[in-house]
């Protein structure tokens, strides 16, 4: 039986926190023994450590100091006999080369969950990467050609890309009725998801189909809680918007919702829109990151280029105009999750990465 530890900097909601739960609740079945670390102990969603409650996933929270919790996991990796340790982001990644300087028979696996990093955290990520780690793992093939030309070793690049729970999710019923059309965001509220585009694209739809009742949720979290908020007031669409702080039924609120709208200036793989489209929703979208590999253009959606009002509106407006099409749209949605990015897809790469076969 192979002994893996994941490491996470926290166990916030957020797309790599995720795909660590997932992993770590299905690789057990593969055979393979498993334990999750949180660097922060404090950082934890409720919803989260439900989730390792229930899928009896042993979990390592970390205390004290960095010096104590470095002495932690030698102890954790030592005691739990692992063989690999899988991490995500930058601060993990971290952690995990630096494990693997106190045990060299350790594999370290690091994971880089964007197309776009701050410079400093690229700098580090690529050292890493070159001279500590033994593969990285990233999420996007968009992300692995852009590093790979700013000096990233491309042979020890693997993209494993995310991968979503919808066996317990059913799609949202089909609507006959166009009384009120709900568009729904879901991400963190900072600069990377470009909110102003998103309310400046609802504003100017609200204004082209005067005699159509609009409903715009956003969902998040996040600094610019408050400019969002601003903005909405500026542009005269309080009236019409509602902004959630971290509800706990995020899947039932896309359930119930229409269209899906995201802006963001750049993503990896977005688990936003892997749940939107679980939920059975017809997509808009930015045209970065792997996008293009979720959103097929007049199959399940549309992309549109960063910051582009005009299309953003044209396509919502497609969609506006017919039932049926988001009807269809959204069952196309789910098809291509059910096909493409199952848990079990996931499973698969990681163990036949754990057993030394790359997977492209």
């Amino acid at each position: 039986m192979q002994r893996v530890a994941i490491i996470c900097k926290t166990l916030l909601k957020g797309g790599a926190e995720k795909q660590a739960l997932i992993l770590a609740k299905s690789l057990p079945v593969m055979d393979v023994d498993v334990c999750l670390i949180n660097w922060y102990q404090g950082e934890a969603d409720p919803e989260n450590l439900k989730f390792i409650k229930n899928n009896s996933i042993k979990y390592f929270p970390l205390k004290g100091g960095p010096i104590n919790k470095l002495i932690a996991i030698y102890k954790i990796l030592k005691d739990e006999n692992v063989q690999i340790v899988v991490s995500y982001l930058t601060l993990a990644n971290l952690v995990a080369g630096f494990s693997k300087i106190l045990n060299r028979k350790i594999r370290t696996i690091g994971g880089i969950r964007n197309e776009k990093l701050p410079y400093y955290k690229f700098i580090m990520e690529r050292f890493i990467h070159n001279h500590v780690n033994d593969i990285s793992v990233f999420n996007n093939y968009s992300g692995r050609e852009k590093f790979r030309k700013r000096g990233f070793k491309s042979e020890k690049i693997v993209v494993i890309q995310n991968a979503i729970e919808f066996e317990s999710h059913p799609v949202r019923s089909e609507k006959n009725s166009d009384d009120e059309i709900k568009i729904i965001t879901v991400g963190r509220f900072v600069k990377q998801k470009d909110y102003s585009t998103a309310l400046h694209s609802f504003k100017i739809l609200k204004d082209k189909f005067k005699a159509q009742k609009f409903k715009y949720l956003i969902i998040g979290y996040g600094p610019l809680e408050n400019e969002i908020r601003s903005l909405a007031d500026e542009l005269k669409i309080s009236n019409e918007l509602e902004i959630l702080i971290n509800p706990p039924d995020i899947p039932d609120i896309l359930r119930e919702s229409d269209i899906f709208l995201s802006t963001s200036l750049f993503e990896g793989v977005s688990n936003a829109i892997m749940e939107a489209m679980v939920a059975g929703l017809p997509i808009v979208a930015t045209e970065v990151g792997d996008n293009k590999y979720l959103v097929k253009n007049s199959f399940n959606g549309y992309l549109v280029p960063c910051k582009n009002l005009g299309l953003l509106v044209q396509k919502l407006g497609y969609l506006c105009e017919s039932n049926e099409k988001r009807n269809i749209f959204g069952r196309n949605s789910r098809a291509i999750i059910e096909k493409d990015f199952s848990k079990a897809k996931l499973v698969e790469n990681y163990v036949n990465l754990f057993l030394g076969q790359k997977h492209e």
